[in-house]
């Protein structure tokens, strides 16, 4: 059985108890690819700072549709086209899902519903946050701060749409043209997908921190996996999920860009091999 060093101190895979726990641990650590040097800050003044600057990029986040580009309403139709042109297909696709439930795929499906519960990102952000805030390192308490701010954002901007499109769930037996308008009840809040908005979410925001194609990949192939589990679990039509997906991925990509800077300090890098993982540090 495999088993992950770090510093040398051994963790069994066998002591996990389920998998998906193994993978926030995994991306609690190596969610950021360097270390600042010590801020010599207070704690309250660092918090502060950190306040502060998620207000400002609240603001800019959301009057950001005030200063778009052509190439930003042109991303932003295709969106919104795309959503609406997947309505054909998600009759099709629900059928084609809720045919093949297997207990296998019961279980791999789990994940993906477990990766897409916002108690997740929100634990994991909170963990990075104190976590740089304990150990003096800047760079793993923005890593927190990113998260929060891309789920605020995009979990707003969903919850919102909810409400306004009142879209029947797929549960619920009413087709995926039927519209509600104004609803607050559950089973007419399927568009978009809130789940899918919470996985991309995160997902875009480590994948920009991490920088490593690997990781990339996994990142959002677990939060394909919400995806997946959603419309396999008819909570919600592949529409629903195509905009949660959309959401969660502009949100993240804005967060990373209003937090660009250059980095200097301790790196940190990921060997893995055929039966262990292993950390690189680099000075």
């Amino acid at each position: 059985m495999p088993e992950l060093k770090f510093v040398g101190i051994k963790f069994s895979f066998k002591k996990i108890a389920k998998p998906f726990y193994l993978v926030m641990l995994f991306l609690a650590f190596y969610s950021t690819r360097t270390f600042a040097q010590e801020d010599s800050s207070s704690i309250t003044t660092i918090v502060s700072n950190d306040v502060v600057d998620v207000w400002h990029h609240t603001g800019s986040f959301f009057s950001a549709p005030l200063h778009f580009s052509e190439k930003d309403w042109i991303i932003t139709g295709s969106i919104v086209g795309g959503t609406v042109l997947l309505f054909i297909s998600d009759h099709a696709i629900r059928d084609i899902a809720q045919r093949n439930q297997t207990s296998q795929a019961d279980k791999i499906f789990s994940i993906g519903e477990q990766y897409g519960s916002p108690i997740y990102g929100l634990a994991l952000g909170a963990g990075l946050y104190a976590g740089g805030l304990a150990l003096k390192q800047s760079d793993i308490r923005t890593t927190g701060v990113m998260l929060y701010e891309s789920l605020g954002f995009a979990g707003l901007t969903t919850t919102v749409l909810k409400a306004l499109v009142g879209r029947s769930r797929p549960y619920v037996g009413e087709g995926e043209y039927r519209f509600h308008g104004l609803q607050f009840n559950t089973e007419h809040t399927s568009l978009p997908s809130g789940h899918v908005t919470v996985a991309f979410s995160v997902s875009s925001v480590l994948a920009e921190r991490i920088h490593n194609v690997y990781a990339t990949i996994g990142l959002y192939s677990l939060a394909s996996l919400t995806v997946g589990a959603r419309v396999y679990n008819d909570e919600h039509w592949f529409s629903d999920t195509f905009l949660g997906a959309a959401i969660g991925t502009v949100s993240g990509l804005a967060v990373a860009r209003f937090h660009e800077q250059k980095n200097d300090g301790l790196s940190i890098s990921i060997v893995p091999s055929i039966d262990r993982i292993g950390i690189c540090l680099a000075f």
